[in-house]
């Protein structure tokens, strides 16, 4: 009796182990505001930024397109926002948070950097950015830029999950 009591528990504890009954979930911080694209060229300089819940806005005001991280997310985060702003589209839930996940995992990787080509075209011409807004350990936010296009030149970072993280987020808000 006592063997297969003790064959039996096994059986369990292997069922349990196979089926992920038990696995760690870690819980991600998510903050108000999530990615943000901007272009600038010369004196113009326009904002667009995903919120926690995947809702895609353009900044219509110079106010708000020139607003540091932290300020931007209070005021996002207090309302205090409606008329200088405007929804543009939303993304799919589950990919959106797929990709924020991606994100902040390969955040805290060394190999996060954009990776920039020994040089580039001599020509004047708008400068884009396409960043991600993730927590630090001290709970403030950290800016973690994911690609870049200068002087009409595409620059990628060295890790495979932002450059999956900036397709999706290039082909779920692009201009449609």
């Amino acid at each position: 009796m006592e063997r297969t009591l003790t064959a039996f528990s096994a059986i369990v504890l292997l069922i349990g182990c196979c089926t992920g009954c038990g696995r760690y979930k870690e819980h991600i911080k998510i903050p108000e505001i999530t990615f943000m694209y901007t272009k600038s060229y010369g004196d113009e300089y326009s904002l667009n930024f995903c919120d926690s819940e995947g809702n895609y806005y353009l900044a219509t005001t110079d106010e708000v397109r020139k607003m540091s991280i932290d300020k931007l997310c209070s005021e996002f985060f207090e309302g205090r926002l409606d008329g200088d702003i405007k929804l543009v589209r939303t993304a799919d839930k589950k990919d959106f948070i797929s990709n924020y996940n991606k994100l902040v995992k390969a955040s805290e990787k060394d190999d996060i950097g954009l990776v920039y080509p020994d040089s580039v075209p001599a020509v004047e011409a708008p400068e884009y950015n396409w960043a991600g807004i993730i927590y630090d350990e001290n709970d403030n936010y950290k800016t973690v830029v994911f690609h870049k296009n200068t002087c009409m030149t595409s620059i990628d970072t060295g890790n495979d999950d932002l450059n999956y993280v900036y397709k999706w987020f290039s082909e779920a808000f692009s201009e449609k």
